[in-house]
């Protein structure tokens, strides 16, 4: 079952009053895809953990972020520092031929062979060129999903022999790895890829809670998966990196973002549950004013399915007794979906005076929070979510 905070973790915070400002947030920050607008002072203050190059790492990580490296040993792309040379590092298909990645997400990628030696060794040597100027935290696996969504199957595949070499791929590079395969549901839930967690620190879903489809908010069967997930990895005590998809402006997806962080907030697990979102900002920093709130004690502290979170008016709600903005005490909280994308239904939140409101954008762009908002609604809006207090 998913347990409650540490008692230890827990004292520290109530008697020090010394909660942590944010939720535990990732963001891509300078580097090759990172926000080059906010100091890494001012981002330090902001976010645990960020996507960056080895500049990036050298002046973020001292302040206390962790950080991280991306690398695809998966897929293999022409003209990258990772495409293999050895002709045994890539998957073939029975007639010998190089497997292709396909599908549109994968275009112009070639499947590489978790089981080659060689790739191993390409693998480290990437790892090893990036660590000059200091250790990543954890090393990024994209597109760890076998050859699920793939043009081409190779020979004689199998799911389960191919996660087993993955995960043992894992294991022989040396390092801390998140994966990145949990959105890869398997029969409407917990993707199988979740077995990587054997050997890996964390493994990352995107579109988690937001997609960029043109209904932003991933409801129905998709957002249970997506809670049983999050379960599934705090019972595991591995690093959940909740990806969100919609790149919507910031200022323009109040109800979102709303929907997005009362999911996560309904079953994360302070230590490891990590927030990354990418709502459109000026400075293009995706952090979100919503993350300073941070919830303790939950009523229900033991929670194995989110069905146990199900009220009787047939939304889901969880209660905090002791919840916190930037470190602050506010007193108890309640975090309250509804995924059904076509009716109303009650969350039970008699009791609770106020919601959480929205104003502006980003974090970085001086994006504020309000706990002053309107009383909870006797029923809660299909595809609604919020943040309740007392």
């Amino acid at each position: 079952m998913m347990k409650r905070c540490h008692p230890a973790f827990l004292l520290f915070v109530l008697l020090l009053g010394a909660a942590p400002p944010h939720v535990q947030t990732a963001d891509y920050w300078a580097g090759y895809g990172g926000t080059k607008a906010v100091p890494a002072a001012v981002a330090a203050q902001a976010l645990s953990w960020v996507e960056t190059d080895p500049i990036g790492l050298s002046q973020i990580a001292p302040l206390g972020v962790k950080t991280i490296q991306y690398t695809d040993p998966n897929r293999a792309i022409p003209g990258q520092p990772m495409f293999p040379t050895d002709e045994d590092a890539f998957a073939h298909t029975c007639s010998g031929e190089r497997a292709r990645g396909g599908g549109s997400q994968y275009r112009g990628q070639l499947l590489t062979n978790p089981h080659s030696k060689n790739l191993l060794r390409i693998w480290k040597d990437m790892v090893q060129r990036h660590n000059v100027r200091g250790t990543f935290t954890a090393v990024f696996s994209d597109n760890a999903v076998g050859a699920a969504n793939a043009e081409d199957q190779p020979c004689g595949y199998n799911f389960d022999d191919w996660l087993r070499a993955e995960s043992d791929l894992q294991r022989a590079l040396g390092q801390p790895v998140i994966y990145n395969g949990l959105e890869d549901f398997y029969n409407q839930g917990v993707a199988r890829e979740i077995v990587l967690n054997a050997t890996a620190l964390g493994g990352m879903m995107e579109n988690c809670y937001s997609q960029l489809r043109p209904e932003h908010r991933v409801n129905g069967w998709k957002w249970t998966a997506t809670e049983e997930t999050e379960i599934r990895m705090a019972e595991a005590g591995k690093y959940f990196f909740c990806y969100g998809n919609d790149r919507t402006p910031a200022d323009q997806a109040y109800d979102a973002r709303l929907y997005t962080f009362a999911s996560f907030l309904l079953t994360y697990d302070p230590r490891t549950t990590v927030l990354w979102e990418y709502y459109g900002t000026p400075s293009r920093g995706h952090v979100m004013p919503e993350s300073r709130v941070v919830a303790f004690d939950p009523v229900v502290p033991d929670v194995s399915s989110i069905d146990q979170l199900r009220t009787p008016g047939g939304a889901y709600a969880r209660a905090y007794k002791h919840c916190y903005i930037g470190g602050r005490s506010v007193g108890p909280c309640a975090a309250a979906v509804n995924p059904d994308p076509d009716a109303a239904h009650d969350a039970n939140l008699r009791g609770y005076n106020h919601t959480l409101s929205l104003v502006g954008s980003g974090v970085f762009d001086g994006g504020t929070i309000q706990i002053n908002g309107a009383a909870p609604p006797s029923a809660l809006a299909p595809l609604q979510g919020i943040v309740a207090f007392k």
